[in-house]
């Protein structure tokens, strides 16, 4: 029996429950394959690693709607090609849309509720003696949710994760660990906060009592024993050298400050027993339930990095979102920490379906308040299955679907603001934000300070701190500036100069940055690279389909495989074949070779953009629009139009590509290769978005959906639109009138909006 299991893993992170699940797997003897998937272009290999080791079980991890996507891809890419195992969803969004999971993908043949350690041993049993998995506790299928899950199952929180590879920080390893699952709060916004009340439900169905459920932590916190979270970390310290501990735990301690101390006095003790030396720990925490005795507890005992979490400004937004909003003492603590050499940053959801001019001067206020550490403002997201969701849904502002949700403001300035906030955050803070890279520096910087203090220059921290001071003030005034111009109508297009203007202040604080993180590298005993966790999943400009897109494959880094054997046959994709035999293809040997093939494409189908897919089997061409100017980026619909203007281009490109093709791309053991191809097409919608955002951004809105449709000749023959906005359609057409897009002929093309996170 062999169980392949797939998530995603940002860089410098871990994917703890990828971790869990394969070691349960692995000690009922399962042998278990782990592939992650980061982005679009790790598809092809994940696929063609699927389909060559025909696992009888693929386990998708759904963390959440972003997460969701890629596995979802995957699955929908194995079984078209062929694969027919049993298909499996887990995590927090897969148990809280379950049922539009099953109702949407024919091809999933089950959701795993809350925990999943215990159901996927089991499906993988069933499985294996052809048994249906209806009957496993905590199984959700099309007949139902079945048989209730043992929510108060002791034996998930006694497992160590199976760690595969592990990240690096200043050359010294680095593991994410746990030492609770659940949550107390039932913030409205809150995944985990919806994800602890459907528990509880599940337990009370099950017939277990109240008290019972109460006492095992259901629907609340459910903890560890402080003496094998000891075991792990001394395990993890010993045998494999892990020197940082990033607990992923919603709040890692008790809330009671008595109870917290005597916690962490437990803990120091468990580790000093086991030998467990220097090692820097961190956490998030819930900024109201933390004290200065406890601050200084947890430092005495690691921990030299926080995530505080502000959430919001003011108590009217309290009430909108159950969270108590933090007053000085909570920001007094950030003093505290920086006088304990904690690195902190606070999060601040400026932005929210409720959001007013006043709340965001509130906001804007609270973190210029804030006397040390960084911050980071973001907008409130809806999730699946939560009560603001509901909420949002009885007001009839939500968009989207649970993938991705989005809502509207009720007030036009708000969302001027939001469109401004999306240019600041991409275009003056950077996808990796300055504010997540000075954390991330600070936090470096302390780690070095304590397991290898001769190599920290003392000049470091000073540096660190001017330029931490120059990240908060530039924040504070591009939020001000901002607000200021969305109440005077100004959108995105409107804050170009405010970017220009800003921009030399931005950029002295990236050469600050570079200056010391150069620094603290230069005497790393084994790491290349500062350890950047945020790099990945720092609030970035992140792009929402929502109407249409477009698709891409490439290759992937090679999975994580705890088994060494592979069988059955080659998948692929199909395509005509390349000049013929084999050559050993070397990395060196990649790049010169993709460029060929788009030195090729240039010559014989320059309109071609996307990507092209190699494998031993032959080439696979795929079409998309990678144009992206602004709010707003276009794309071929989902549209039959469309899907039969993009077959004709990929049948073109694999006509020029036949015998023509680098050989050693097309079998040289170096598995799926992928070229990305940016021709003709990219540029004449990239012109097309531009003239659209020109003419039209007073009237663009992230709610705004129209199609623009291309005649043989690539002239726009009409925009199409529903009757709220038809202005912005008639402002389209005008706008693109008496131009021509060749390469786009016949084509429909449709909008894609930013959202900020």
């Amino acid at each position: 029996m062999r169980v392949t299991l797939v998530g995603r893993r940002l860089e410098h992170n871990e994917n703890l429950g990828l971790c869990y699940l394969r070691a349960a797997l692995e000690q009922a003897g399962v042998r278990v394959a782990v592939l992650y998937l980061n982005d679009a272009m790790d598809l092809a290999r994940a696929a063609q690693q699927v389909l060559v080791q025909r696992p009888e079980v693929l386990g998708l991890a759904l963390a959440d709607g972003g997460s969701a996507t890629l596995p979802l891809a995957l699955g929908e890419a194995v079984t078209r090609a062929g694969y027919r195992g049993h298909i499996t969803a887990g995590g927090q969004f897969a148990t809280l849309a379950r049922h539009w999971l099953l109702e949407r993908y024919p091809w999933l043949d089950s959701v795993v509720r809350f925990a999943g350690e215990r159901p996927i041993v089991e499906i993988a049993e069933r499985v294996q003696r052809g048994v249906d998995v209806l009957g496993v506790a905590g199984v959700t299928t099309r007949d139902g949710d079945g048989t209730p899950a043992d929510v108060i199952d002791p034996r998930p929180l006694d497992l160590f994760p199976a760690h595969d590879e592990l990240p690096e920080v200043l050359g010294y390893p680095a593991a994410h660990i746990t030492a609770s699952r659940g949550c107390w709060g039932r913030c409205q916004y809150c995944g985990p906060a919806a994800l602890s009340t459907q528990e509880r439900r599940e337990g009370t169905r099950a017939g277990v009592p109240s008290a019972a459920l109460t006492a095992h932590g259901v629907g609340g916190l459910k903890r560890r024993e402080i003496t094998r979270v000891a075991d792990e970390m001394a395990a993890l310290w010993h045998e494999r050298g892990v020197r940082y501990f990033y607990f992923v735990d919603e709040h890692l301690l008790p809330y009671a400050e008595g109870e917290a101390l005597e916690y962490l006095a437990t803990w120091k003790r468990a580790l000093a027993e086991r030998e467990v030396g220097a090692l820097g720990i961190g956490a998030m925490m819930r900024a109201d339930r933390m004290t200065p005795a406890i601050v200084r507890g947890f430092a005495d005992l690691g921990l030299m990095r926080a995530f505080v979490g502000l959430e919001i400004a003011t108590d009217e937004e309290g009430r909108h979102f159950g969270r108590r909003a933090p007053g000085p003492r909570e920001l007094e603590l950030f003093s505290v920490f920086a006088e304990q050499g904690v690195a902190t940053v606070g999060n601040l959801m400026l932005l929210h379906p409720y959001s007013t001019p006043e709340s965001i001067t509130a906001g804007i206020d609270m973190l210029e308040r804030m006397p040390s550490g960084v911050f980071e403002a973001t907008r409130m997201m809806v999730y699946h299955g939560t009560r603001l969701m509901k909420t949002m849904a009885e007001e009839g502002r939500l968009l989207g679907n649970p993938l991705r949700y989005g809502y509207t403001f009720a007030d036009p300035a708000m969302e001027r603001f939001a469109e401004i906030f999306t240019r600041l955050r991409g275009e003056l803070f950077w996808d990796y934000s300055l504010a997540y890279r000075t954390h991330d520096a600070f936090m470096a910087f302390g780690l070095a300070r304590r397991v290898a203090a001769e190599r920290v220059e003392r000049t470091v921290e000073r540096r660190l701190e001017r330029a931490r001071a120059d990240v908060n003030a530039l924040y504070v005034a591009a939020y001000r500036r901002a607000l200021a111009l969305a109440l005077g109508g100004g959108g995105f297009v409107e804050a170009g100069p405010l970017i220009a203007e800003l921009l030399p202040r931005s950029r002295h604080i990236v050469r600050q940055l570079d200056a010391v993180e150069q620094e603290l590298l230069t005497p790393a005993r084994r790491g290349a690279r500062l350890f950047a966790p945020m790099r990945s999943a720092a609030a970035s400009a992140i792009t929402f389909a929502v109407a249409c897109g477009g698709e891409t494959m490439a290759s992937a880094p090679a999975p994580k495989d705890a088994s060494t054997d592979a069988t059955g046959g080659t998948g692929g994709t199909g395509g005509t074949g390349g000049s013929g035999g084999t050559a050993t293809c070397t990395d060196a040997d990649i790049e010169p070779a993709r460029q060929q093939v788009r030195d090729l494409l240039a010559d014989k189908l320059s309109c071609f953009s996307g990507a092209v897919t190699f494998t031993p089997s032959g080439h696979e061409p795929s079409f998309s629009l990678n144009a992206y100017t602004g709010l707003m980026s276009l794309h071929a619909c989902d549209t039959p139009a469309a899907q039969a203007a993009t077959a004709k281009m990929n049948a073109a490109a694999n006509a020029a590509l036949a015998g023509n093709v680098p050989a050693c791309i097309l079998g040289g053991g170096v598995g799926p290769v992928s070229v990305d191809v940016q021709g003709g097409a990219t540029s004449e919608a990239e012109q097309m978005a531009t003239a659209i955002n020109q003419a039209c951004s007073s009237l663009i809105s992230i709610n705004s959906q129209f199609t623009i449709v291309l005649d043989a000749a690539g002239k726009v023959s009409k925009v199409t639109s529903d009757a709220a906005t038809a202005p912005l359609a008639a402002c389209v057409q005008k706008a693109l009138t008496g131009l021509t897009f060749p390469c786009l002929a016949s084509f429909e093309v449709c909008p894609e909006y930013v959202i900020a996170e």
